[in-house]
């Protein structure tokens, strides 16, 4: 099938693409996830001070532990790393004897099918010619014409399709063209690698129909245009972003918002090419949230980090805004974006994709980052290196991870949870265990990179979804984290039953 990469993050709505799923429930968990006592085997009780983290103890039956001496606030961060997709497992937490309560499982919901992708005819540069385009329903044969050809894109304008909104508004198109040249362009090829030229006209394609407003979508790539995955024969062949017609009444069609979504697109290219074209492995199998976590971080790194911050802040908490616990990371799982080769997952497609971008802009800061100039120029710092090697990569998902940063996947994965915890809530030193500060690029305006407890235009984020230890739902998906907190008077020791199978490590910050 070729894949087709739709821009599904229109603000302040997180659009789902395909593919309904729900959490699997495991059955056997009645017996670990009681508050039945387990056995604390850490040697010495924690002494921590505010922004202290240790490990708990991991108990022989899958459980986690740790005595604290100390009275205060204290945050626990509890990971599953059993490797499952779309799992969730039980726990329990108490201290003194008493238990948080089991919440009731999920319900599955029933599987829509992805839509099928079939691939156009080839495509040579010039000033007419024929593209065949999605609408939502078919695919449809029309007749574009270069309007517009500067020394790195063409412009086509669909012919054939009436425009919905009668008016195009040239001004914006013109904006939006001018930013991919500078400094979208520049920077994706800097920061990520040069896209591939299988057409040889050495441009990148923007064709501009009302086609792509119908199929309800800002703008889209297919992976078959340049070579990747199967029916590629009949593919429009070329460098190609199919983008809607700005609506004049929205106010996110300005040639910055569009000119993000642009950004998005163009860079599923560019990991299409590096990782499977250029490897020889064109159809090859990934989690299509790898993929979508690259594109927001080159929304984020080509200096249009706007509507990306509303997909990443609702894999942090959201709950409040949408009246939904999910809208949070309560439904994040490393695994679900990480691992296997499904389709979209419309429950949770927000969540997914913003977790996928928290994760890689994680490992993109702990291989140093960069340096962003007065220009506006970017200095390596080793994070641009360490993005060319995951893009070049043979090695799929945890594996890729593990090949570029030398690191367990596990390792990885807990340093990462742990960071999420500590960013911005208490003072400690270890850069592991803390995301870098936001800067502003000179060139756009917009920050960099990521802040939990960032004000995005009046939205007061409060870092990520935590529960009280007293009242935990009991559920963690495969792969997922939760966060509990719990103020003690006195020495004691916390205990989380788990479920054996959901593979448990945790970890604990005292915050006051």
């Amino acid at each position: 099938m070729s894949v087709v990469h739709p821009a599904c993050l229109l603000l302040p709505l997180l659009y789902a693409c395909t593919g309904d799923k729900g959490p699997v429930v495991t059955d056997d968990t009645s017996d670990t996830a009681d508050t039945s006592d387990t056995t604390d085997t850490s040697d010495t009780p924690a002494d921590l001070a505010v922004g202290d983290v240790t490990d708990m103890a991991t108990t022989a039956d899958g459980s986690v532990s740790i005595s604290v001496t100390e009275p205060g606030t204290y945050l626990v961060a509890l990971v599953s790393l059993a490797t499952d997709n779309d799992t969730k497992f039980k726990y329990a937490s108490r201290y003194d004897g008493s238990a948080s309560q089991e919440a009731t499982p999920s319900a599955p919901f029933p599987a829509t099918p992805a839509r099928p992708v079939r691939p156009a005819m080839a495509v040579a540069p010039g000033d007419e010619r024929t593209f065949s385009v999605y609408d939502g329903s078919s695919y449809q044969t029309i007749t574009a014409l270069a309007t517009n050809v500067t020394d790195s894109v063409i412009l086509w304008e669909d012919q054939t399709t009436p425009n919905g909104f009668g008016e195009l508004d040239r001004e914006t198109v013109d904006g939006v063209l001018s930013l991919f040249d500078s400094p979208v362009l520049p920077r994706e090829r800097q920061v990520f690698g040069d896209e591939s030229d299988v057409d040889g006209d050495g441009k990148v394609s923007v064709l501009l129909s009302y086609t792509v407003n119908e199929y309800g979508a800002v703008a889209y790539v297919q992976w078959g245009d340049i070579g990747v995955g199967s029916g590629v024969d009949s593919a429009n062949g070329g460098e190609i972003i199919y983008l809607g017609i700005p609506d004049p009444t929205s106010h996110y069609s300005t040639d910055y918002g569009i000119e993000e979504t642009v950004a998005h697109e163009f860079n599923h290219l560019i990991y299409a090419w590096h990782k499977l074209a250029e490897n020889d492995q064109p159809l090859a199998q990934e989690n299509p949230y790898i993929t979508e976590g690259t594109s927001a971080l080159a929304q984020d790194l080509t200096g249009y980090n706007n509507g990306n911050q509303y997909v990443w802040g609702a894999a942090l908490d959201m709950s409040e805004m949408y009246g939904d616990d999910a809208m949070s990371i309560q439904s994040a799982s490393i695994n679900d974006v990480m691992r296997g080769a499904g389709g979209y997952d419309s429950n949770r497609d927000g969540v997914l994709r913003g977790t996928s971008y928290l994760f890689l802009r994680y490992l993109f800061e702990q291989a140093g980052g960069f340096t962003v100039e007065s220009d506006g120029s970017f200095t390596d710092n080793g994070g641009i290196a360490w993005i060319h090697s995951f893009f070049d990569s043979p090695a799929l998902g945890p594996d890729a991870v593990e090949e570029t940063t030398g690191r367990s996947f596990d390792d990885v994965v807990m340093d990462w949870y742990t960071a999420i915890m500590v960013t911005g809530r208490v003072d400690n030193s270890n850069p592991a265990w803390n995301y870098q500060e936001r800067v502003v690029d000179p060139i756009t305006g917009y920050s960099f990179g990521m802040d939990p407890f960032a004000n995005l235009y009046g939205i007061q984020l409060t870092g990520p979804f935590v529960q009280d230890w007293d009242a935990a739902d009991g559920r963690i998906y495969a792969g997922g984290v939760e966060y509990l907190q719990v103020t003690i008077t006195e020495a004691t020791t916390l205990t989380m039953p788990v479920d054996p199978a959901a593979m448990a490590r945790a970890r604990v910050l005292r915050v006051e």
